[in-house]
């Protein structure tokens, strides 16, 4: 009769620990598919039927986005649909962040361009994109009349440094009583834009890499696992997730 029991509760172990694997095998197939183009969220640019996303739950949205891509290889086609995708949403500024100057501007321009000249009218070109680029891209859009909707820029740990200095420079060659008001002002003379109100960090480390420490004091920082094969839904449920979050304000 034990011998019986014992048989039973292998059996029964056995049956558990073969369904165990059989379903972790399926959510592997199911993990796979989800980053292969049959569960993909199509393009919005491409596919109107998906307009209904366009704003729909999303209660704000962020005046300056920052997508920092420091613990990867950098993709472009994927940094290109992501500011593509941001243009769709209204998000007037984009900016995109590596630390060691990992991000080419001229790769970025071509990218974009190629999987969406007809919205270089939409784009402006601001911080490390030169006058060649910014040449292009007017002539590419072949007599269409420019009206910027969205600006992008590409920053490095060097516009943190090199503001800091220039910056502490000011602030020295003034006769006024240091504060941090005066502090803050040469900063934004110095390197003017926008304080980040939300930073994607695509990676494993939820990590700022020395992104623009005098802009983040209100900034909300989310994760994304990789910007490689990104889809659109998952661009939006990112920016959905920040439209529910109480900014908090250096908190």
């Amino acid at each position: 009769m034990s011998n019986l029991l014992v048989y039973r509760s292998l059996l029964i172990k056995f049956t558990f620990s073969s369904l165990l694997i059989v379903l972790h095998f399926l959510y592997a197939i199911y993990s796979w598919l989800v980053d292969q183009t049959i569960f993909k969220q199509p393009d919005p640019w491409q596919n109107r039927s998906i307009n209904g996303y366009k704003k729909c739950s999303l209660k704000k949205l962020p005046n300056h986005l920052v997508v920092s891509v420091c613990q990867e290889e950098v993709f472009y086609e994927y940094l290109a649909k992501l500011l593509a995708w941001a243009l769709f949403l209204e998000v007037p500024v984009v900016s995109f962040y590596h630390n060691e100057n990992g991000i080419s501007p001229e790769e970025l321009f071509f990218a974009f361009r190629d999987q969406y000249s007809s919205l270089l009218t939409k784009v402006n070109w601001g911080i490390e994109f030169n006058d060649n680029i910014k040449f292009e891209s007017k002539k590419c859009i072949n007599g269409y009349k420019w009206e910027p909707r969205i600006e992008v820029n590409i920053l490095t740990s060097k516009h943190s440094k090199l503001q800091l200095v220039n910056a502490l420079r000011t602030v020295c060659r003034t006769e006024e009583e240091f504060s941090d008001t005066l502090v803050e002002l040469a900063i934004n003379k110095t390197f003017p834009m926008v304080e980040p109100d939300l930073v994607v960090i695509c990676g494993k480390s939820c990590t700022t890499f020395g992104l623009l420490p005098w802009h983040t004091r209100v900034t909300e920082f989310l994760t994304l696992k990789t910007h490689y094969n990104v889809t659109f839904l998952k661009f939006y449920k990112l920016l959905e997730q920040y439209s529910r979050n109480e900014q908090r304000y250096g908190k």
